[in-house]
């Protein structure tokens, strides 16, 4: 799936993903210190080191990597929450809305950081998948990794938990999702705050929490198709095709489509409402810089002429990274 697909479904994605948890280790010691080995690797965006299965050949996403064959995949991201109140929220009763079973759940004091090992299994709509899900304690924020393979795969499972025990950090550091190479906005004048980093998009909402608990559920994400050329005649057919990719469940009415000009950049603005029981507005802005496209896309279920201006006003500040 690519990066756009992963951030079109980001409205309903997001809510997945702030409930996404594993449980336990198998292990019952409370205290783990990993040390820095010459197979520790990196593979995600914030600087947390693993050493890789044996006998997997992963190829790099957005968020971590996987290995196609094997069905084995190792993801990452942000999430703006304190650590206590994003454990608050894994609990069976939540899991069980979204089809997730959690199987086991310990703390650690890990590399002397607060963690949670959890492991659950997840039903999708052909099979059951297994994940183990490592929370870290960030102070304002966590960073959550996740090991998924096949739930019924043993090996695979005893595998992947070794890989996600292996994770290695240094204490001192730290990351701020503003300093991926996506290139920045400016809401420093706005309602929107900095939420999170989610699958290598950077996301925004008017409180900075993932889900937002705004009545009106806006948020802006940031993000970027890498090398992606898109020839200037194809450029307006592309970008409708991937606002129809938004809201994978309903259509999108479009009401505005015109080409901008941003940061020195050729673009186009999409502006159109979700055909649903409730309406939503569905901003999106791609600018072309020749090898990438820079991705930029608002939603807002309420407050809609509001919401229109702070979107517009928020995508003219994008300034590329060079």
């Amino acid at each position: 799936m690519s990066l756009f697909e992963k951030t079109a479904k980001l409205f309903s994605c997001i809510l997945l993903l702030i409930f996404m948890t594993g449980s336990a280790s198998a292990d019952d010691f409370k205290v783990i210190n990993t040390e820095k080995s010459t197979q520790h690797t990196s593979v995600f965006v914030m600087p947390v080191y693993i050493v890789l299965p044996e006998g997997c050949t992963f190829d790099k996403t957005q968020a971590g990597c996987v290995d196609k064959a094997k069905k084995v995949s190792l993801e990452a991201s942000v999430i703006r929450l304190p650590y206590t109140v994003l454990l608050e929220e894994f609990n069976e009763a939540t899991l069980r809305q979204d089809d997730m079973e959690l199987k086991m759940k310990n703390e650690f004091l890990w590399n002397g950081t607060p963690v949670m090992l959890m492991k659950i299994f997840q039903k999708t709509s052909s099979t059951l998948v297994g994940k183990w899900t490592l929370i870290i304690d960030r102070g304002k924020e966590c960073w959550m990794i996740n090991g998924i393979y096949p739930a019924k795969d043993q090996k695979r499972s005893e595998a992947v938990l070794k890989t996600i025990k292996s994770a290695f950090w240094e204490r001192e550091k730290d990351l701020s999702p503003i300093g991926i190479s996506l290139g920045n906005v400016d809401v420093g004048k706005t309602s929107l705050k900095l939420a999170g980093l989610l699958d290598g998009a950077v996301v925004y909402t008017k409180d900075g929490l993932l889900p937002t608990k705004k009545d009106d559920g806006s948020l802006f994400v940031v993000s970027r198709l890498s090398n992606t050329f898109v020839t200037p005649d194809k450029q307006l057919g592309f970008a409708k095709e991937k606002m129809r990719m938004i809201e994978k469940c309903e259509k999108i009415e479009i009401i505005s489509e015109k080409e901008v000009k941003i940061d020195g950049l050729s673009g186009v603005e999409i502006v159109g409402y979700t055909s649903g029981d409730q309406k939503k507005l569905v901003f999106q802005t791609i600018l072309f810089d020749g090898k990438n496209c820079h991705v930029m896309v608002g939603i807002a279920k309420s407050g809609i002429p509001e919401n229109m201006s702070l979107f517009h006003s928020v995508t003219e500040t994008f300034k590329s990274a060079r």
